[in-house]
């Protein structure tokens, strides 16, 4: 109970806050100004108590927010809020002197829960939803482009960087005096993968590259030439070569034959003599599943019959044009991939999914894929700001000269008579951080982090720094969290006031209610009068829409249980003259039969026997038995089986043209539940009968309501409907028991339970109030 009760209102709070913060993501695609949502905070001044509960004080500001809240979310007046208020105070009050605010489980439910919200609070909202928005657009467009790139470490010098940007803008100025880009680029790109292909990225969408080349092809008009951009990797300059709608997205199955790189050309022309044989029989109607679970080379899909998405940039081009070609239900002659073969069959062709649908994967990909670094850098710049980030650029410098080559061996330390070692490099707030910090950052970092041979000491000294800033300033902004936003400290006090008072709650009131038997017992005896069972009868309701119906089904029910359904299961077994065993085909037909009594728990079935004329006295009772004994094998319980030995069945009686299909076993369909007679009849014609079955009081059945309450049959006609009343017992008013009044009992006894408790904390914890403080806040709450 206690973590039902815990995680039912994190699942509220949760609920509340993202009806607070949610907001409308900007039409127009436009970078992100990078802004501070809150200024640097000013100095705490003295606010007014507006209410004391024991040792607690209710600040008017506090008083407010609370009573609003309750105004919202509750509904309730003014008045009606303050005294919820005051309620919970008391309770607040009565679970810290209990220790429920010191409680180990409470402390790590509490700091557990605190890390996910402040992660949400220090992420910068703004650019997600900036982002989300721009991706969306872009999805609906495919880019074909080819780029250019000169390699460049991430944290490499800053003449360095403006020395490759200067190379890339000579390269730009000669493409756009008319030299072929795809020449410079087999010429001077370092990107070994693209090079030889001109630069050549091939057709893509948004979430297929880096967000960067993303941001450049999306941002240049087709035949135009981009301005250097930069990667992790490197600086690029990018060239769209054209433009088309969102081709969608397809389902599809493939079946692979794969063909290795070192393979002969022998070995190469065995291959494709493979899957132009498959591709033949796929043409001449044998089922693409089962010929792929059969053959296909490739392990991931075939037993799932190929299937696999596929959209713009997933795979190989001649892949991808295949499949883009097919129509529903058609595939592609066999495909050449650098992988082997594949024939490629289409089965659905799905559009660009709705924003709303589509946004909880686009928010995923936002902040985990490169994006998520255009997120991180906004945050972080936005946290500067809010906690007044001052840098001491000359000591920030020195300290990154420190590195030497001991950092590759992992021993890098620094020298005691540092000049940045005990001196600010960076002030945060109300704390400064010395460069000793900064360095012992790296001594830790040296001894996990990989070391590029790529990188220069001072390379890796500028990347050790850049985390060490960031590090530092989200570590120390969660840590003074409330006190930077003041919707995430009203979270928290709201979070960790409301779990206390489940808990407290829980343990006092719920928990008591549900497992205190005699103060149950009690409370029923003490309030009986509360708990009447009404007059009832227990029936059963026939409806039809014609007499017909009515008698049919009246019929089967005079007859009694089990009620026959006069449904035949749809194949019987089959045997030779004289022959009673069970073959793999009576098998197969078997296990059907026990999956329909599987799905039919209330279903009986009848195992007919029957032999032909010349066949001996026994063949038929010997077919049964043997039957018999295989579903019970199979685990059908014997209750569940009705025998019925037909013997001779007269010449020609199934088929008078093969005598031999008089010598089986067929099987007829009863049931113990009156709902399966019920849906014989609505199966040919819906809402044919309707029959309902239970206790009834008065006003719960309109055609009950018209007879009188006495055992026997009765037939009336109402509305347009026919109906037959069966009623089979009349229970006159009483008491409940308890068993049968413990969900209402329960109730209400925690009910009384909280009233009590309450009753017990308004002595325990008189109220003082400040009537002027009070008075501001309701007044302007209250109806004019």
């Amino acid at each position: 109970m206690k973590r039902f009760y815990s995680l039912l209102y994190i699942s509220i709070t949760l609920s509340l806050v993202a009806c607070k913060t949610v907001q409308k993501v900007p039409e127009k695609s436009k970078t992100p100004p990078v802004v501070a949502t809150q200024a640097p905070l000013p100095e705490i001044t003295v606010e007014p108590t507006a209410l004391s509960v024991g040792n607690s004080e209710l600040k008017t500001a506090d008083l407010k927010d609370e009573i609003e809240k309750l105004m919202v979310y509750d509904s309730l007046s003014p008045q009606k809020a303050l005294e919820e208020v005051i309620a919970n105070q008391r309770i607040i009050e009565e679970a810290k002197k209990r220790g429920y605010d010191k409680n180990e489980n409470f402390q790590g439910e509490f700091q557990t829960y605190r890390s996910i919200e402040a992660e949400k609070y220090l992420t910068d909202s703004t650019t997600v939803r900036y982002l989300l928005k721009e991706t969306y657009q872009w999805m609906k467009e495919e880019v074909q482009a080819s780029h250019l790139m000169f390699q460049l470490p991430e944290f490499a010098d800053p003449a360095d960087t403006v020395a490759v940007y200067q190379k890339l803008i000579d390269i730009r100025n000669r493409i756009v005096a008319g030299e072929d880009f795809a020449e410079l680029a087999k010429q001077f790109s370092q990107d070994k993968k693209t090079s030889e292909k001109g630069g050549s990225l091939g057709w893509f969408t948004a979430l297929k590259m880096l967000y960067p080349i993303e941001k450049a092809a999306y941002s240049t008009q087709k035949g135009q030439i981009s301005m250097p951009f930069r990667t992790k990797g490197g600086i690029h300059i990018l060239k769209v070569t054209d433009r088309r709608p969102y081709s969608g997205k397809l389902i599809v199955q493939h079946l692979a034959k794969q063909v290795s790189t070192k393979a002969t050309e022998l070995e190469n022309q065995q291959v494709k003599s493979k899957i132009d044989s498959l591709y033949n029989r796929l043409k001449e109607g044998d089922a693409f599943d089962e010929l792929t679970r059969k053959y296909s080379d490739d392990r991931k899909t075939k037993d799932f019959g190929g299937i696999m998405k596929l959209s713009i940039g997933d795979y190989e081009e001649a892949f991808e044009q295949a499949a883009f070609a097919l129509k529903e239900g058609e595939f592609s002659m066999p495909v050449r991939s650098s992988g082997g073969w594949h024939i490629i069959k289409l089965v659905q062709k799905q559009p660009l999914e709705p924003f709303d649908e589509l946004l909880p994967k686009l928010r995923n990909k936002v902040t985990t894929d490169t994006r998520g670094d255009l997120v991180k850098e906004n945050s972080i710049k936005r946290l500067k700001k809010q906690l007044s980030f001052v840098e001491n650029e000359e000591l920030v410098k020195k300290a990154i000269a420190a590195g030497d080559s001991n950092l590759y061996r992992k021993k890098w330390n620094y020298a005691l008579n540092d000049e940045a070692a005990n001196k600010t490099i960076f002030s945060l707030w109300k704390k400064d951080f010395k460069g000793k910090e900064f360095y012992e950052f790296v001594m830790d970092r040296q001894t996990f982090e990989r070391m590029s041979a790529s990188h220069t000491p001072t390379m890796l000294m500028r990347g050790f720094y850049e985390k060490f800033v960031e590090i530092t300033i989200k570590d120390y902004a969660e840590q003074h969290l409330e006190e930077i936003n003041k919707d995430f400290r009203m979270l928290m006090k709201e979070y960790k006031s409301s779990i206390m008072t489940m808990h407290l709650l829980n343990d006092l009131v719920y928990e008591k209610s549900t497992a205190d038997t005699v103060g149950q017992r009690l409370f029923y005896e003490k309030n009986r009068e509360k708990y009447r069972m009404p007059e009832r009868v227990f029936a059963t309701v026939i409806t039809a829409k014609d007499k017909l119906n009515i008698d049919k089904t009246k019929e089967i029910f005079t007859k009694g249980t089990p009620y026959q359904l006069k449904r035949a299961y749809s194949k019987s077994l089959f045997y030779n003259k004289f022959l009673s065993e069970i073959t793999i085909e009576h098998k197969k037909i078997l296990l059907g039969l026990l999956e329909v009594m599987r799905q039919n728990k209330d279903y009986v079935v009848e195992i007919g026997g029957h032999a032909d004329v010349n066949e001996g006295d026994n063949a038929s009772a010997e077919r049964i038995e043997k039957v018999k004994k295989f579903l019970l094998e199979q685990g059908l319980p014997i209750e569940r089986i009705i025998e019925n030995d037909y013997v001779k069945t007269k010449v020609g009686e199934v088929d008078k043209f093969d005598w031999s299909k008089n010598q089986r076993v067929s099987f007829q369909f009863f049931s113990n539940a009156k709902k399966d007679v019920e849906k014989v009849f609505n199966a040919k014609e819906a809402n044919a009968v309707s029959i309902q079955e239970g206790y009834f009081k008065k006003g719960e059945n309109k055609f009950l309501d018209t007879v009188k309450w006495q055992i026997g049959t009765e037939s009336i006609e109402k509305d347009g409907r026919f109906a037959v009343i069966i009623i089979e017992k009349n229970e006159p008013q009483r008491y409940k028991t308890l068993k049968e009044a413990r969900g209402e009992v329960i109730g209400d006894f925690q009910k009384h339970l909280e009233k009590q408790f309450n009753e017990d904390l308004e002595k325990k914890y008189p109220i003082k109030r400040n009537e002027d403080e009070v008075q501001k806040v309701l007044k302007p709450l209250s109806p004019k």
